[in-house]
């Protein structure tokens, strides 16, 4: 009851309600068909009914469908008893039908499965409900930011079939990627950055990186040239991918995110040593400096930097540092 109040759903107890009444309508219950009222559980209750448990009474609408108590209900008939307890809800959506179902289903009986709750998400989407991850995540177990993923994920989709891209076409994106596409401004940068996702098998990551240089461009135009860029830097992994080839691993892969990450550190940051492991320290930082500036020398000969800008010497760097 204290549920049903907390969400100013109006309701009637009803201590005897007519079990040939109740009807079970698709589209009030989060939970699938098949993991309704599993028969080793029913078996369960109903001799747990036999022997004289309580049971909470189960919640139906005023048309008598049910919203949660599957189980209950099939033991109660297993048990040839003629009523059962229910709370009958007056005036209830079948979307807020299904969202009191996730909060019951979480707060008793079998928990819900992530496809579940995932189902749910992907239908309060469709209906142009907005929702409150972290709500839902008290509720279901499930992190927020997951939920929020799942959130984007679905805006995605709606948003990739209304430019014309099938759902099928888009298998092969993970929801990481389809979030991190679904941040792009214009529709003809979505549509292409998507197809380049799809077609190169690009990470999120690099998506991400891809959709905040389109969204700064000046212009449209501008914006279409970053990713018809990054297209054309990915033109070989776009052949092998269509010719029916994985796309190959590259070594840098690990690499890449510890550089990211040793880019968050400022300079203070790296000296903050203790004493003892200085000496140590500063020779790993030293080895690391030598394996860059090799690096960094082949790059200039060995890629097509463009106009990138060169970076500061080190002894401009260190100049400054001690400036």
């Amino acid at each position: 009851e204290r549920k049903l109040a907390a969400r100013h759903i109006d309701f009637v107890f009803e201590p005897n309600l007519d079990v040939n009444k109740i009807r079970d309508v698709e589209g009030n219950q989060v939970r699938f068909i098949a993991h309704r009222a599993p028969k080793a559980t029913v078996a369960r209750y109903a001799e747990q009914m036999r022997a004289g448990a309580a049971f909470p009474a189960i919640v139906v609408n005023e048309r008598y469908e049910i919203i949660d108590g599957n189980t209950r209900w099939m033991a109660v008939q297993r048990n040839k008893i003629p009523t059962i307890a229910a709370y009958v809800c007056i005036d209830l959506s079948a979307l807020q039908a299904r969202s009191l179902s996730v909060e019951l289903n979480q707060s008793h009986g079998l928990c819900m499965t992530e496809d579940e709750i995932r189902a749910f998400v992907t239908s309060a989407i469709e209906d142009g409900q907005v929702l409150d991850t972290k709500a839902y995540s008290r509720i279901t177990g499930i992190r927020a930011s997951t939920l929020a993923r799942w959130v984007a994920a679905k805006h995605f989709e709606v948003r990739a079939r209304s430019v014309g891209l099938a759902p099928e076409y888009l298998a092969p994106l993970a929801d990481s990627v389809r979030a991190a596409l679904n941040v792009a401004k214009l529709k003809e940068v979505f549509r292409e950055v998507t197809a380049l996702a799809v077609d190169a098998r690009v990470p999120a990551a690099e998506i991400k990186s891809i959709v905040t240089e389109a969204n700064a461009a000046s212009s449209e135009v501008e914006a279409l040239r970053v990713v018809a860029h990054a297209r054309a830097h990915r033109s070989d992994t776009i052949k092998a991918i269509a010719a029916g080839f994985k796309s190959a691993r590259r070594k840098s892969a690990g690499s890449a995110l510890h550089i990211g990450g040793l880019l968050r550190f400022e300079v203070a940051d790296l000296l903050d040593v203790s004493p003892e492991k200085q000496a140590e320290m500063f020779s790993r930082m030293a080895r690391l400096q030598e394996r860059l500036d090799r690096a960094l020398t082949r790059a200039r000969v060995e890629w097509d930097l463009g106009d990138t800008p060169e970076p500061k010497g080190l002894v401009g760097t260190l100049a400054n540092d001690v400036a």
